[in-house]
């Protein structure tokens, strides 16, 4: 989403404005206040006071402006009580008050009474529609479809659609990944002529999370102006449909040109870096953050100590780590999950222990995945048990990320019927769960509980791969399952079966 456009929350004067008038605050006027609870002097608190005094001084149209700036929800009720006193001030069939009154709701968070003032405005304009429909789409999926809904009666009551409309759903579109009313706005759009950059930047960005990455392709090639939004909404797109080295190709293009990555296209990138485990880019990019001087705010570091963590140079993350002024839970679990990846357990365990003794953040079943991950090398009666319990008593025994972890600790110190209480205990079991109770049944040389492990994984319909195959032909080199594994070999390569 672009942020340059002009904001469609605020509402432009220039548009139903309305009629005029200076009145001082009267007598009357204020008893109405103090009975309404708004203002029981006009010193009682300086919010207040500030509009007061735009009321006693006159400026009716200050009480608008003071719309465009509320974010408080409890001052937006203030000053919509306030507006309907002066009432007088205002013309009531004018959509503009109205317009701006609804606005200020949608950015103070509330649609309901967003909604409620768009249904007892007694004239709706193209501006109405758009403040709402923004709002709309600003907001969860849920709401984006009523943005669908409300695009369809402004079509029959004949209203003409603006490029503030089709940014909107479009955004609506990104929520909801709907990629046929996205491309039917696309259409719409292009025979009305609204292809102004905020619309095709709009339409990078459905494309792109709708996972068509070919039409955001050529949309980006018919750009004639293409700024640093447009840039970034291609990369952002590339990387989060894992075409990981393409986005970074784009990236180093965007940069080639004279433009300037964002901070979420660092992060972005820094990620595909640390996907790739592509040590040399991610430390260029780094370079590259330093040298531009780009602000490192939390979302930067944590990237950054993920991208190192993940190219295995534990220390400099840990140097990033180190320097964070208040570090969040995924900064404390990048870098737990960093020294167990590297199989530094006891440097794992030490930070471990350090984030359990904070009051704030606190251990969620990623950081208790991570150090029973780092510690499953050890005995289970030095960490592994102890951290099991302690898992139990935080309430994530259930979790498929600690419970893979705890299977393959157990298996790992040949505590088989303790890995299987475990499984047993999921109810929601993924591929990795599955795959864990596999090849922990071949590495105790249990071959046919891994083949009937691998018959119910089958069963429930979850995606074969080949690293279970493998744990599953492993189990079957006992001599006396070599016929079980002809035909499993034979199930799942069916060219195998021509060549006995």
């Amino acid at each position: 989403m672009r942020t340059d456009q002009p904001n469609p929350l605020f509402v432009d004067p220039s548009v139903d404005a309305p009629m005029q008038a200076t009145l001082p605050v009267t007598s009357r006027e204020t008893e109405i206040l103090i009975v309404c609870g708004l203002a029981k002097t006009y010193a009682c608190n300086s919010y207040m006071n500030k509009v007061c005094f735009c009321v006693a001084e006159g400026h009716a149209l200050s009480l608008l402006q003071k719309c465009t700036t509320t974010t408080s929800l409890r001052e937006a009720r203030q000053l919509h009580a306030l507006i309907l006193t002066t009432s007088t001030v205002f013309n009531p069939q004018s959509p503009f008050v109205y317009n701006n009154i609804l606005s200020m709701y949608a950015r103070c968070g509330s649609l309901t009474d967003s909604h409620l003032v768009f249904d007892k405005m007694p004239r709706r304009t193209i501006v109405s529609y758009n403040a709402l429909l923004a709002a709309y789409s600003r907001a969860s999926s849920n709401h984006a479809i009523s943005a669908l809904g409300l695009y369809i009666q402004m079509e029959t009551k004949g209203l003409m659609p603006s490029s503030m409309t089709f940014t909107s759903l479009l955004q609506a579109s990104s929520l909801l990944q709907h990629w046929w009313f996205g491309s039917s706005l696309h259409a719409k759009g292009f025979k009305l002529g609204l292809n102004d950059i905020c619309v095709q930047t709009s339409l990078l960005n459905m494309y792109s999370t709708c996972g068509d990455l070919s039409s955001a392709d050529l949309v980006f090639g018919e750009m004639v102006d293409r700024d640093d939004v447009a840039w970034n909404s291609l990369i952002v797109g590339y990387l989060k449909n894992n075409k990981t080295k393409e986005g970074f190709w784009l990236f180093i293009a965007m940069m080639r040109v004279g433009f300037v990555p964002t901070q979420y296209t660092y992060c972005m990138v820094l990620n595909a870096c640390s996907h790739l485990k592509d040590y040399r880019s991610g430390t260029l990019i780094h370079a590259h953050v330093i040298v531009r001087n780009v602000p490192l705010d939390l979302h930067l570091q944590n990237a950054l100590v993920d991208m190192y963590c993940n190219v295995g140079n534990t220390r400099t993350a840990y140097k990033i780590f180190r320097r964070m002024e208040y570090p969040d839970l995924v900064s404390w679990n990048s870098m737990i999950a960093g020294y167990s990846e590297n199989e530094d357990g006891e440097k794992a365990m030490n930070l471990f222990v350090q984030l359990r003794e904070m009051c704030f953040p606190k251990p969620d079943d990623y950081t208790y995945a991570s150090i029973i991950s780092a510690t499953g090398a050890f005995p289970s009666s030095s960490y592994g048990k102890s951290l099991h319990a302690e898992v139990i008593k935080m309430g994530f025994e259930r979790s498929i990320f600690v419970g893979s972890t705890l299977v393959s600790m157990y298996f790992q110190n040949h505590e088989s019927e303790a890995a299987q209480q475990v499984f047993h205990s999921i109810s929601v079991k993924d591929v990795i769960l599955w795959t864990e109770m596999i090849t922990g049944y071949s590495k105790t040389t249990d071959g046919i509980r891994a083949i009937r492990c691998f018959s119910e994984m089958v069963h429930e319909s979850h995606e074969v791969d080949d690293y279970v195959l493998s744990g599953v032909f492993s189990a079957c080199a006992d001599i006396a399952l070599l016929r079980q594994a002809l035909k499993l070999h034979i199930s799942y390569f069916p060219k195998f079966q021509t060549q006995i």
